[in-house]
């Protein structure tokens, strides 16, 4: 069964206790992403705010003593309360030079993502901490935008939507000569991509992964990181005994509609490997066996984000698991990075994590990379770079 926030009766019923506690705030339809001539979502004094875009959070909006309030909504959940990870992402509209005052209500929730902004088509840019205020424990967050362009956009992060992600798969198919395979669809039906790199007769295969939860991009840069070193300096000899399946992005749904943990099944996907009962997961697993017939599994990696850079992994001990690798990174990681990552041993063992599964399918000590929320780009390109030099020398 799919869900959708906008149809859900309890999301109206908030939505309009909202509307009639703040006042002043109009509502439209959803309309296709990227609209700029879309209703707004609210509005006042030729200054608008609407979330019809790729990755827009799941937002109400009103307007008190001339400051926007967004509301800012978790998607629906089949296990109740999700994950805190507030994510917001909204479009102002105005004339240059409009100061705009914004107040982020999260509810029950606390502030997690400290707000970046894009003028128009330009660059992301951070605010500054210092003009951040948070409010009543954390539950709000408000800030002033003085508008640099006409069209500006706030996000919890840079927004890294579905079609950047393919821009990137097409980018690296051209440059190194690839093809990238569709091997599904989503609950949706958007396409599910990706890469198989290496020798048709390649006795080995390791299988990287990125995007299950859809704010999470400094897990996906770092997974590109990795792709291109695989790409650009792993030898022909090792890509003739070694396959590569590369997933770019396992939940298209999720990043579409800003959602911070889910599916469009209400489903957390890194929940659901044991006994999948989402598409997403159903066909990354039968891909994934495919390419496992008659193969050793050597490594298997799953790139995330969360507060800080950290590893999840299975004890070094674990009976029949060759840790050779998970050691190896973990001393290479010591050495690169600082502050230096926490590796956590057995993190939601007994839950249907990817890394869970690979152990418990074949027998190989899975791996959850979680990147910090704010590490530059170039620090997340770099962790994904030097676990693939260290898989590289495990693999020679």
């Amino acid at each position: 069964m799919m869900f959708s926030p906008a149809s859900m009766p309890q999301r109206g019923l908030v939505c309009a206790a909202v509307f009639f506690l703040l006042s002043a705030c109009a509502v439209a339809p959803v309309s296709p992403a990227g609209n700029r001539d879309a209703v707004a979502l609210c509005e006042r004094d030729g200054v608008s705010i609407n979330i019809d875009f790729a990755s827009a959070g799941q937002h109400g909006c009103g307007v008190r003593d001339g400051e926007f309030v967004l509301t800012v909504w978790p998607e629906p959940s089949l296990e109740g309360r999700i994950n805190p990870s507030p994510w917001y992402a909204f479009e102002v509209t105005g004339e240059p030079g409009d100061t705009v005052k914004v107040v982020l209500d999260y509810g029950s929730y606390r502030h997690r993502y400290a707000p970046w902004m894009q003028v128009g088509e330009g660059e992301w840019q951070p605010f500054d901490e210092a003009d951040l205020t948070l409010t009543e424990e954390e539950h709000k967050a408000s800030f002033d935008i003085t508008l640099g362009g006409r069209h500006v956009t706030i996000a919890g992060l840079p927004i890294v939507a579905g079609e950047e992600v393919a821009d990137w798969l097409s980018h690296i198919e051209q440059e190194f000569g690839v093809q990238s395979i569709s091997y599904g669809a989503s609950l949706e039906g958007r396409q599910l991509d990706a890469l198989v790199v290496g020798d048709d007769a390649a006795e080995r295969l390791v299988v990287v992964l990125t995007r299950q939860h859809p704010p999470e991009v400094a897990g996906s840069l770092a997974f590109q990181g990795f792709v291109r070193e695989v790409l650009s300096d792993f030898p022909d000899e090792v890509l003739a005994d070694t396959r590569f399946l590369f997933f770019p992005l396992m939940n298209p749904d999720g990043v579409e509609h800003g959602y911070w943990r889910h599916n469009s099944g209400a489903v957390d996907l890194n929940r659901d490997w044991f006994e999948p009962s989402q598409p997403e997961i159903q066909a990354a697993q039968q891909l994934i066996l495919d390419q496992a017939r008659g193969r050793e599994v050597f490594a298997f990696l799953d790139f995330h984000s969360t507060w800080r850079t950290l590893v999840y992994f299975h004890p070094f001990d674990t009976p029949g698991a060759d840790a050779s690798f998970p050691v190896a990174l973990k001393d290479a990681m010591d050495v690169e990075f600082e502050p230096v990552p926490d590796w956590i041993s057995s993190h939601n063992d007994g839950k249907g994590t990817s890394k869970n599964w690979a152990l418990q399918t074949f027998n190989v000590p899975g791996m959850t990379i979680e990147l910090g929320d704010s590490v530059s780009e170039e620090d997340a390109r770099r962790v994904g770079e030097v676990a693939a030099e260290v898989l590289l020398e495990q693999l020679q």
